[in-house]
């Protein structure tokens, strides 16, 4: 059993979006270390063997032997097998691109982490949405299920008078009607109910063969509603989590210009290498007494960009207008954002008002209906009545709910906008 509170805890936790939105922050938290990594010295070995099957022959003149000259003598240099090993340690002495790449590594963390902060928000909105229509069809089944069984003990005294001869088959045939549209729309409220579920469990993260329950009903939840601090509140686009999320982009649109201008700036690093060869006529390099011959190097580089014909120039100029765009869309979201609050305003105090007036429509059609099913059981009213009487009540019923449920959706969607995120 779950009230709305705790089924937005829960989803929180388990809801299929939360759960890729931390695994995304996961993945960031990586790149942050593969990032910082490439700065730190980098190591690597190997391990070489050549068999020179045919060794190749050189031809030398031949009057450095003492021969006439046009003749070579035809020399072999080197061994039939040869062997090797070497590591080498490479460093970062200063690179603009790596410093920038791992800053924007960061943000890209910090982006992560508000974007679970928004899936958050929208996932407490996804389960209002999908636990309301659930309480108002539990509340109308409760009222059908109510009225059908008062229904039922009508049709039964009134057939009872009509075996008498008190009453005409008419009025019996009139409430069988009756009984069977209330029948009828039970078995679809059931349907849309099963369906309800369904829905909240998918958003909470449920597996569907689970069965639970709600225990809110919208009198809880409307007395919850703060109309007055909804309508009045002041709003701070600054923490709200798209303009949160969107400032968030223009850092990475900044570190995005910073690493275009960094392709001007030279780069520096340094080498170190080690390195064993043998060579031998025979395969005996597991013998270790024989020697192996080692050289060491170590060195430095430094690479200095001139001139690219403009490229470099080209990639800052698009990253300037990348982030020209940004704040232009900077002050559209601001403008966008103060519509969407009047609007989400406008929207729920109209549903209020809607709803006040349906409520006090709802008591009316209630009392005329139970008035005239007194009635109607005194024999001061006919079936028509009863009919008609009923008709009205059902229908002032539906569209009280059907009120209620948009009255709870809209608090829903202006909480969203409203809620308060803090700057980062």
């Amino acid at each position: 059993m779950f009230s709305l509170k705790e089924a937005q805890t829960y989803a929180l936790e388990n809801s299929y979006d939360v759960i890729n939105a931390r695994t995304d922050i996961e993945i960031a938290h990586k790149k942050v270390k593969e990032t910082t990594a490439i700065g730190l010295p980098q190591i690597s070995g190997s391990v070489g063997y050549q068999n020179n099957i045919e060794i190749p022959t050189q031809l030398i003149p031949g009057e450095f032997f003492g021969g006439q000259p046009g003749e070579f003598a035809e020399i072999q240099f080197g061994t039939q097998h040869n062997g090797s090993y070497s590591a080498q340690v490479n460093q970062i002495l200063f690179n603009g691109q790596y410093i920038v790449g791992l800053m924007a590594s960061k943000a890209y963390l910090s982006l992560s982490e508000t974007g679970l902060l928004k899936t958050k928000i929208e996932v407490n909105n996804a389960i209002a949405k999908a636990y309301y229509p659930v309480i108002i069809l539990e509340e109308n089944k409760v009222v059908f299920d109510s009225t059908l069984a008062s229904m039922k003990r009508m049709l039964y005294e009134t057939n009872e008078y009509y075996k008498s001869g008190f009453l005409e088959d008419l009025d019996v045939d009139q409430l069988e009607l009756l009984v069977s549209d209330m029948e009828t729309t039970i078995t679809n409220l059931n349907s849309q109910l099963e369906l309800g579920y369904a829905m909240l469990k998918f958003t909470m993260g449920i597996n569907a063969n689970e069965e639970i329950g709600v225990t809110d009903n919208y009198d809880d939840l409307l007395a919850e509603i703060d109309r007055e601090f909804l309508l009045d509140s002041p709003f701070d686009y600054n923490q709200n989590i798209d303009y949160l999320m969107l400032k968030n982009e223009e850092v990475i649109a900044m570190l995005d210009l910073k690493l275009k201008k960094s392709e001007y700036l030279p780069n520096l690093n340094a080498f170190y290498n080690y390195q064993g060869n043998a060579m031998r006529d025979d395969f005996d390099f597991y013998d270790f007494d024989r020697k192996w011959y080692s050289s060491q190097m170590l060195g430095f580089q430094l690479d200095v960009p001139i001139f690219s014909s403009g490229i470099r120039s080209g990639r800052v100029q698009q990253a300037k207008l990348e982030l020209e765009k940004i704040k232009v869309r900077d002050n559209q979201l601001q403008q966008k954002l103060a519509l969407e609050v009047n609007t989400a305003r406008s929207l729920f105090n109209n549903a209020y008002l809607v709803y006040q007036n349906r409520k006090k429509s709802y008591g009316q059609a209630e009392k005329i209906y139970q008035k005239t099913e007194i009635k109607y059981s005194s024999g001061l009213s006919t079936s028509l009545e009863l009919s008609q009487t009923y008709n009205q009540y059902l229908e002032a019923q539906i569209s009280y709910l059907a009120s209620i449920q948009e009255v709870l959706n809209r608090k829903a969607d202006l909480d969203k906008i409203l809620t308060r995120t803090g700057n980062k």
